[in-house]
């Protein structure tokens, strides 16, 4: 990979930065009194056109399908190399996997819940696999919903299509940030391994699981060794505070890790997952040549287009502001 290739698209990332939304609009919008209000707000900055064709509060999905849409559009015509792209828009083809074959195995209409973002032509992918074609399918692709089809007859629990589907996801994930090459993409991968791994030991261990069942959920691949992911599903959060103290991601992890102790909420935990994983994309606002800048940018998008959804949903459960700023993430600028 040769990074004075990436030049022009790094030129135009760096005007596509000054249009993301900073630390005083999102709190302008906030204070917003209600979802109109943040409307109103949108329909000053980038989001404008998207809002122009919205009018009821509910269909807030609208405004931030149309943004990601236009997020991917736009990168995939500066970007040269489009495995850049694919690495970041990977996570959507699984999740159209799931949906594909849940459509078939629980007999349902789910075409509403398919995202338009992908990383392979996938019209042509579920074309394959209605045919039963799948000689042509990617192998990473075609082992997956192989292993899911096979679960599935012997389990019938849908439940089983996600965990498998995120073991092949994370794995192929891996596979491509190795091809590329790139130290940040490997970095970025392996750290949410880790992340996902240990909140993966937190919610099996309230669920009442037992070590054999997260032998078959743990990731490989993480930084963290794999036996002492596993005998965290024992540990209490004190213990797992005291374990992962000097890990590579302690400055997130012992946050989020703080935060669930208090609240035993996820969703608290996840809020520090991905402020860490931000804080480690922001030195590529420094990199004048090569990849790093167009990945953190998709990265720096979808997060702040996670901070409106959070936003307009609580804006329409009358959630009060400083509940709202305990919910969001940090921002790329």
């Amino acid at each position: 990979m040769d990074r004075m290739d990436f030049i022009q698209g790094v030129t135009r990332t760096r005007v596509l930065e000054k249009k993301l939304l900073s630390r005083a609009k999102i709190d302008r919008i906030i204070e917003a009194k209600d979802i109109d209000e943040v409307f109103k707000a949108l329909n000053e900055t980038e989001y404008s056109n998207a809002v122009a064709e919205t009018s009821r509060g509910e269909d807030y999905e609208k405004i931030l399908s149309y943004e990601l849409k236009k997020l991917y559009k736009t990168m995939r015509e500066i970007t040269v190399d489009q495995s850049i792209v694919d690495l970041m828009a990977l996570k959507y083809d699984y999740h159209n996997l799931k949906v594909m074959i849940k459509e078939k195995e629980l007999n349902k209409d789910l075409s509403e819940l398919y995202s338009p973002i992908e990383a392979v032509d996938f019209l042509k992918l579920k074309e394959a696999f209605l045919e039963g074609n799948y000689k042509d399918m990617e192998p990473e692709y075609r082992e997956a919903i192989q292993e899911v089809e096979r679960d599935f007859e012997a389990t019938k629990d849908p439940q089983r299509i996600d965990l498998i589907f995120d073991r092949y996801y994370y794995l192929h994930l891996y596979k491509m940030a190795n091809q590329v090459g790139i130290e940040l993409f490997i970095d970025y991968v392996r750290d949410i391994i880790d992340f996902i791994n240990i909140r993966s030991s937190i919610r099996l261990k309230k669920q009442g699981k037992d070590i054999g069942f997260f032998e078959d959920v743990i990731l490989p691949h993480g930084n963290i060794d794999r036996e002492d992911i596993l005998f965290t599903i024992k540990d209490s959060i004190d213990n797992m505070i005291h374990k992962f103290r000097n890990s590579r991601i302690s400055s997130g992890l012992l946050k989020g890790l703080e935060s669930y102790k208090e609240t035993e909420r996820l969703s608290d935990f996840e809020k520090y997952m991905d402020n860490y994983l931000m804080e480690i994309n922001k030195p590529s606002k420094y990199v004048n040549f090569g990849p790093e800048p167009i990945f953190s940018y998709i990265l720096a998008k979808e997060t702040e287009i996670k901070v409106l959804r959070i936003i307009m949903v609580s804006k329409l459960n009358n959630i009060s502001p400083d509940a709202i700023r305990g919910r969001v993430r940090d921002l790329y600028v």
